[in-house]
């Protein structure tokens, strides 16, 4: 979807500790019944009832009646009551984006409500940390968090937790490009939401899946969930998520080049915005319209609308907001002929992008400057006191003196001894800020010294780890109409490509191993081993059963447990076994898909979702073998994951598995090199300024 100047938002499922049926009560007779407490259990309840009603209005709020609830639970040692409360303060720090804290929380509750055997409040403790997991990017821990609620909610049919649990399922695998999964998913909690009449859950659901649909670039579809969603928030006066729907209908219809629709629903949001003073939400919509007109060339509009969400940039304290709407504004007057004003905008733009990226060096340089000016001013200061003390203990002799003539001799005798003594005090000091600025040049020196000594050693590993990879004169006699795009993020890189042959099979693989520099290449230079192990020594040919042969030696390398599994020293790998005769070809991969594009047509062929190294349940996990027969011409893609996830283009967003698939269906019928020179061009122009993220790997084989 050609999209690159729009924002699309996608509005996210509320997933509260209540989960979809919260009851609205009048705070007045929650308090009154507060009032009217006598027992400890009502006084809990109370507290208890306010945190919920405030959990949405007032977070300070809410706090304060939780810590009451919490404090006279723990005096009654009332263990059910202190989970729930634990569970309530996990919420607010989750709203609060205090993640650590809220993790915390939620390990309390899980705990006390295992004492206490509440299945379903087990299940709800769960829920939330999957959630927490989920926005600490650990996808792993919150697939497994989640499948543990599931398996309570399902057993007990609990509708509720279950539509949160699918919702929240929904977006991690939506996050993760799985589509028809996370379809699947919105689907079931769509059900349970039109069962239990939640007007609210259901517009959230009809909005995600009419996302994933013009995703997909089935564009009928996605508008008639949109207008749907849009249909329902109108009815629940939900203006924020109506303005929502709006800016996703006109993305849709951008997407379908019906300008004249987008602009309408775009227009539509905006004023939405700007009516509830929604800054923020108003930004994108204010410059999708900007370019509309731009794009229709009608400047004057374009102009508009530009210096308005420029405006809104600056209302927000958005620097990347600023630096979009700034070459937004510099391409306009260049098209509108101004060039002077083109300049200006543009060199404006520079200063700002330098602000941003240079901002963490900038600080670093502030701050050594800061300290060491701060020194140097500290000792000027002692040498400038010590003199305004001399200078003004001689004019004081001066004046007695001129007083008391008769003990002139003893006071300027007095004076110069002091004077002298002033003198070696200043030579002294002047002697220890020598010293000490010799210090500070000397650790300078070593600090230099020690980063060479890291560099050149770091230098030398990629030498090693350069020495280990399949050399160009290898890989194009076993494969002569391929190429690998190979760019690692640091001197070190986590990510390797492997080759081998025996007799009419060839073995390639793209690897993309834990982390990237120098911890990524220790652990790719234990995979690269064991996968010529798995196939030179033990003579395996399946792509399976080296990869199963990989997991359990690397599980064992590493001395790893289910227990110690955290720690995630794994691989994500794409293998296959090609027979350069028949073109069969087995695949077998850990998280990485690979991509096979014949009679220009690509398919994906999907991998096992675990990675090399990988425990579910104490399990250590097996590799599936998917044969594929391959023709004369077509093509194949191995990669891993970093050029889809590198940050770029106009709203620095991920380049997304979408735009590769675009791209590399552009450009298969070219000559393998020239795809790879596109492929290099298109990473870099996409990334621009921005640091790269991660590895970069991608093969390219026509059979």
């Amino acid at each position: 979807m050609n999209c690159i100047r729009f924002i699309l938002l996608i509005v996210l499922c509320l997933n509260n500790v209540d989960g979809f049926c919260s009851v609205e009560q009048d705070s007045s007779v929650l308090i009154k019944k507060l009032n009217q407490a006598i027992s400890t259990q009502q006084k809990i309840n109370a507290n208890i009832a306010l945190a919920k009603f405030y959990l949405s209005r007032s977070l300070t709020r809410a706090s304060t009646y939780v810590n009451v609830a919490k404090t006279i639970a723990q005096k009654s040692n009332n263990n059910e009551a202190l989970a729930d409360a634990y569970t309530l303060e996990g919420e607010i720090n989750y709203s609060l984006a205090n993640y650590d804290l809220a993790k915390s929380n939620y390990a309390e509750a899980l705990l006390l409500f295992n004492k206490e055997k509440q299945q379903l409040s087990i299940g709800e403790a769960y829920s939330g940390l999957g959630k927490i997991a989920y926005k600490q990017d650990e996808f792993d821990a919150s697939i497994t968090h989640y499948s543990e609620a599931l398996k309570i909610f399902e057993k007990y049919n609990y509708k509720d937790g279950l539509a949160a649990i699918y919702i929240n399922l929904a977006l991690l695998y939506e996050d993760t490009q799985n589509n028809p999964q996370a379809a699947e998913y919105y689907n079931k909690a769509l059900n349970i939401a039109k069962e239990n009449n939640d007007i609210v859950a259901e517009a959230s659901c009809y909005t995600n899946l009419g996302n994933i649909y013009c995703d997909e670039e089935k564009y009928e579809l996605a508008i008639e969930y949109l207008e749907t969603s849009l249909k329902l928030k109108r009815q629940i006066g939900n203006r924020k998520g109506e303005g929502s729907s709006l800016n996703n209908l006109g993305a849709t219809y951008y997407a379908m080049h019906n300008e004249e629709k987008a602009l309408q629903y775009f227009l539509e949001a905006y004023q939405i915005y700007m009516d509830i003073n929604d800054i923020k939400s108003s930004f994108p919509s204010c410059n999708n319209i900007g370019a509309i007109y731009y794009e229709r060339k009608e400047y004057d509009k374009a102009l508009h609308y530009y210096s308005k969400a420029y405006n809104l940039a600056e209302q927000l304290g958005s620097i990347s907001k600023r630096i979009l709407c700034l070459e937004s504004l510099t391409l306009l007057y260049r098209d509108m002929g101004d060039f002077k004003k083109a300049v200006d905008y543009s060199v404006k733009c520079w200063g700002l992008k330098d602000t941003l990226y240079n901002k963490d060096q900038a600080e670093i340089t502030t701050e050594m400057q800061t300290k060491f000016a701060s020194e140097k001013k500290q000792k000027e200061n002692e040498i400038l006191n010590l003199k305004v003390k001399s200078e003004s203990f001689i004019k004081t002799i001066f004046i007695i003196a001129a007083g008391v003539l008769g003990i002139l001799v003893f006071f300027v005798f007095r004076g110069l001894k002091q004077k002298q003594r002033v003198n070696l005090a200043l030579e002294e000091k002047n002697k220890i800020i020598e010293e000490q600025k010799k210090t500070v040049e000397n650790q300078k020196h070593i600090v230099e010294e020690q980063n060479k000594d890291i560099t050149d050693s770091i230098r030398y590993a990629e030498r090693i780890q350069s020495a280990i990879l399949p050399p160009d004169k290898q890989w194009q006699s076993l494969l002569p109409q391929s190429f690998v795009f190979y760019k690692p993020k640091d001197i070190l890189s986590g990510d390797f490509y492997w080759i081998e042959q025996k007799g009419d099979l060839v073995f390639v693989a793209a690897a993309d191993c834990t982390g990237h520099g120098v911890p990524g290449a220790l652990i790719s230079i234990v995979n690269y081993n064991l996968l010529n192990k798995a196939v030179l020594e033990k003579d395996l040919n399946d792509p399976a059963d080296i990869l199963n042969y990989v997991n359990n030696q690397l599980i064992v390398a590493l001395h790893q447990t289910y227990q110690e599994s955290s720690v995630k020293d794994g691989m994500d790998i794409s293998l296959c076994v090609l027979n350069t005769k028949t073109l069969e070809m087995n695949y077998a991969g850990a998280n990485n898909p690979i991509y096979i594009i014949s009679n220009n047509k690509l398919t994906q062929i999907n991998a096992d979702k675990f990675p090399v190294g990988a425990f579910i349940e104490e399990q250590i996990q097996t590799f599936n073998t998917k044969n594929i027969q391959l023709h004369k011409n077509d093509l194949l893609y191995l990669f891993s994951d970093g050029y889809a996830d590198q940050f770029g283009g106009d709203k620095g967003k991920k380049f997304k598995y979408k735009q590769l698939k675009d791209i590399l269906e552009e450009i298969n019928l070219l000559p393998m090199p020239e795809q790879a020179k596109i492929l290099e061009n298109s990473f870099i122009e996409w990334k621009g300024a921005l640091e790269q993220v991660d590895d970069v790997l991608v093969i390219g084989i026509r059979v």
